[in-house]
């Protein structure tokens, strides 16, 4: 969906200018897999309108694939994210109706998920409503007959799930998920409050071979039943969060698991994150992996 902020923190009937972006858990994970040099295919539906001209053009120009049909009748999506001071905003978003609010399962070619090493959902698409929801779980149950793995981060949102069920939707598509992400809040909506460590354990018993509990400045732990650890973040000065949790998730699904051991996996997801906190924006501080590699330089200037 397209992005509006203002360029400068304050009340917003002070605000003259506004700048204008996009963003989107799908569309940032995907484009922190392109920057670290994955192959990476982006699946939505776009308003034939100016804001779905700017994301399909620049997913592309980051090396995205993008399969998105325009739709006339609905528009794209759009958020206002209101920065009050440098360390406090308010997201407002307007996505009932918007093109990608109609994602149906013929919307996801089964020749791209026959091509696909991981097929990567959010809990954003299955709280768009009942259809998004069962998009979600078809496109899982097709990705993994076509021999692919599944990757769900839960990525709750909790004003779309008003008047609806979304503990017994996530625990229907993590049982679908290979791969399961979850901050600790997160978590705790699908098997209860717990430590990182019980919240793992309970989560791979529905089914998920691997799970990875998210926990911002705490770090990460994770389980993939043969290794379990827990790894702090990566320390540094935080100019924006947001995007932080998808460049993690793009950072670990970067290295498949068949070249790469868990704790190399999540040590790269945990740089990742830490290196999107250093940058404004929901994508635009994804690393490259060479940008990766001098995060914590002491003097942070290359000449």
């Amino acid at each position: 969906m397209g992005v509006v902020t203002n360029d400068r923190p304050g009340p917003l009937d002070s605000a003259r200018a506004h700048t204008l972006s996009f963003g989107g858990a799908e569309s940032n994970v995907a484009i922190g897999l392109a920057r670290l040099g994955a192959r990476a295919s982006w699946v939505s539906l776009l308003g034939d309108d100016p804001l779905g001209d700017l994301i399909a053009r620049e997913l592309r120009a980051e090396g995205v694939t993008v399969h998105a049909p325009r739709r006339s009748d609905r528009p794209t999506g759009i958020m206002h994210k209101h920065r009050r001071t440098t360390g406090m905003a308010t997201v407002t978003f307007w996505r009932a109706g918007s093109a990608a609010s109609g994602l149906a399962p013929a919307d996801v070619p089964d020749a791209l998920l026959a091509t696909a090493d991981v097929v990567h959902l959010t809990g954003i698409l299955a709280g768009l409503g009942p259809d998004s929801f069962a998009c979600a779980k078809d496109t899982a149950r097709r990705a993994r007959a076509a021999g692919a793995r599944v990757s769900f981060d839960v990525n709750h949102r909790a004003a779309l799930w008003r008047g609806r069920d979304a503990r017994a939707a996530y625990r229907d598509l993590a049982a679908a998920a290979d791969v399961l992400f979850a901050g600790e809040e997160e978590a705790a909506i699908l098997v209860g409050a717990a430590t990182p460590g019980e919240l793992a354990e309970r989560l791979r018993a529905l089914g998920p071979r691997e799970v990875v509990i998210k926990r911002g400045a705490a770090g990460a732990f994770a389980d993939d039943g043969r290794d379990r650890l827990d790894l702090p973040a990566v320390t540094v000065d935080a100019v924006d969060t947001v995007g932080a949790g998808d460049a993690f998730v793009a950072g670990y699904l970067s290295l498949r698991p068949e070249e790469a051991s868990l704790a190399e996996r999540v040590q790269r997801a945990v740089a990742a994150g830490a290196f999107a906190c250093l940058s404004s924006g929901d994508w635009e501080g994804a690393p490259t992996a060479a940008e990766l590699a001098r995060l914590g330089e002491a003097e942070g200037v290359r000449r």
